[in-house]
Parts: C-alpha cells; sequence; structure tokens
C-alpha cells in the first residue's frame, strides 16, 4: 500500500498466485480515497488473503499487528 503523508491511501500494488482475491478491496480502498486508519478499524478475518490488506492498512497507520518489517508500506510526499 501506497499513501499520501497524512493522507489517503493512493496505491496498492501485489503480486502472487492470489493476489486476485485482494483486488476488488484494493480497487474500493484507493477509489474510495481511504486513509489508513478508515481501512484498519475494519474486520479483516484471519486466516484470509485480505488480511494482509488490513494488516498493512495498520502499519500504514502506525499500529502493525507485528514487529515485523513494514517494507510494504510506503508514505509519500
Amino acid at each position: 500500500m501506497i499513501a499520501v503523508k497524512g493522507g489517503p491511501i493512493v496505491g496498492v500494488h501485489g503480486i502472487g498466485t492470489r493476489i486476485g482475491e485482494q483486488i476488488g478491496e484494493a480497487q474500493l480502498i484507493v477509489n474510495w480515497e481511504a486513509y489508513p486508519e478508515d481501512v484498519a478499524s475494519l474486520l479483516h478475518a484471519h486466516p484470509t488473503q485480505n488480511e494482509a490488506m488490513g494488516e498493512a492498512a495498520m502499519a500504514l497507520f502506525g499500529h502493525p499487528c507485528t514487529d515485523n518489517d513494514h517494507s510494504s508500506t510506503t508514505h509519500i510526499d
């Protein structure tokens, strides 16, 4: 996920054999111009592929689920 610093999520990129399961949510997030905190507060069931969307939004919002490397999230100015 890519978000404007202090602003909305402006992009989502992903690769993998099951990324098609996340495309619907990704396009909704970007077209909605959702802020990370908007998405972070939504339910993302475990274990599911879309859980990754929720975790990325939580990391952008500054509240990651884990202390792992968050190289999949980026803020732009």
